[in-house]
């Protein structure tokens, strides 16, 4: 796992009713270098002691110098609550400060979404998004990375991190998979977290991966912008899992996605995923118009096409923002000034839109740039934009080649093994067509 350097480490008191999740929290602390009698239990009666603890750790006022920022988030072990009525946790936050959040607790408490239907067909209709609906596992909430475009890499106070994933694999996932046919490839992809950035300590994709292997023709993906994957040339049932890394170029990974490494080893980690029999997928996104990101994005398309050979290939803008937002996360500096101004002069035309801050004018010339780009070095890999909105699907199908109604991305649920698209009867279009007939 990383090299994390917390500037405190708790657990909750339950983890230590649980013989498999304390030997899951020493693995974690040994791999990190923190003797497990450094950790803070976390009890009802201490808990408000905790929360302004939490509340004032982070950030830290100063980094000692060979240190990554974001790598000293500090860590809170818990387990997930599962039970079909959680405990109700409000007499706990009022003992807290007055403007104590109830996410803080919820997190401490292990309150987190257990799994989740992503882009139904009836939300994307609505929200004039295409996609495929597909059910997200996970049990990190925050991550270490620290992009600044990501809420929880830029603000979350700390990680907290379920402990009793053998418990979470019968009570959540194999229901799931068992009550929808239809999805066969599940995404492990929650609460902003980088998963695979905690392996092989934690075992939840070895876990993930023996639970899957119990059924036919069913897969999961990993979604990550780590290189961590050394781990995986010795896990059992690698073939269910498939790698879908999101690429940025070498001036987004230094300046604005800061724990994540060089862009250049995302793609030497999707080689060697390659090499171990792993699919391996790009996605784009999302993409950040620095100064000089044609020349940057350029570079790193070629290394990608010309060290690995993906499966598919998406693109998304920097999107789910306002102008506004955009330079509170990054400030003007960083940023080509030509997109600035065209995201200043959209503000009223993007109010209100989930594809701000750029107009779609603006977005389509990158995607534009962007297949171009790619084309140069692979003619065939499988191109689609990712999460956009049916006018640019209408716009850009013949120059991605894919028809907008069945597409192959990169982490659908019917995206298996092969380029291929797995449909059912019941289950034959993308969120681009307006029902699921």
């Amino acid at each position: 796992m990383y090299p994390l350097t917390p500037l405190r480490t708790y657990a909750l008191d339950r983890v230590y009713e649980d013989e498999r999740c304390v030997a899951r929290m020493e693995r974690m602390l040994g791999a990190i270098g923190e003797p497990p009698d450094s950790v803070i239990r976390i009890t009802d009666d201490n808990l408000p002691d905790i929360v302004a603890e939490l509340a004032g750790l982070w950030p830290p006022d100063t980094v000692p110098e060979g240190r990554i920022r974001t790598f000293m988030r500090p860590l809170v072990f818990t387990t997930m609550d599962l039970n079909y009525a959680r405990r109700d946790l409000t007499p706990l936050i009022e003992r807290c400060a007055p403007d104590t959040s109830p996410s803080i607790v919820g997190g401490i408490y292990g309150h987190m979404t257990t799994a989740i239907d992503q882009h139904p067909h009836h939300l994307d209709q609505r929200n004039n998004c295409v996609c495929w609906p597909t059910y997200n596992f996970g049990t990190v909430q925050g991550c270490s990375h620290g992009c600044l475009y990501c809420g929880a890499g830029r603000e979350g106070k700390f990680l907290a991190i379920a402990l009793n994933l053998e418990d979470y694999m019968d009570k959540v996932v194999k229901p799931v998979i068992e009550a929808n046919p239809w999805n066969k490839v599940f995404r492990m992809i929650l609460d902003g977290a980088d998963l695979i950035s905690l392996e092989p300590e934690y075992g939840l994709h070895e876990l993930f991966a023996h639970t899957l292997a119990q059924y036919e023709e069913r897969w999961g993906h990993f979604h990550t912008a780590s290189s961590n994957v050394a781990w995986l040339a010795d896990m059992p049932n690698r073939d269910r899992l498939v790698g879908v890394w999101s690429v940025t170029c070498e001036a987004v990974a230094r300046d604005i996605e800061p724990g994540t490494g060089r862009a250049i080893d995302r793609l030497e980690a999707a080689r060697t995923c390659q090499d171990l029999g792993i699919p391996v997928r790009y996605k784009f996104k999302p993409i950040i118009p620095v100064r000089n990101w044609r020349e940057e994005y350029a570079c790193i398309i070629e290394q990608a096409l010309t060290r690995t050979e993906p499966e598919s290939i998406g693109f998304s803008l920097y999107i789910w923002n306002t102008y506004e937002s955009m330079l509170n996360a990054f400030g003007p500096d960083l940023l080509d000034p030509e997109f600035v101004e065209a995201a200043k002069a959209a503000r009223e035309e993007m109010a209100g839109t989930r594809t701000g801050p750029f107009p779609h004018q603006v977005r389509r010339d990158v995607y534009r740039f962007f297949i171009n780009q790619v084309r140069r070095w692979n003619k065939d890999v499988l191109l689609y934009v990712s999460t956009e909105t049916r006018e640019m699907w209408d716009e850009l199908k013949d120059e991605l080649g894919q028809d907008p109604r069945a597409y192959v991305c990169g982490c659908s649920s019917v995206a298996v093994p092969g380029r291929r698209l797995a449909l059912s009867p019941g289950f034959r279009y993308s969120t681009y067509h307006p029902t699921p007939i």
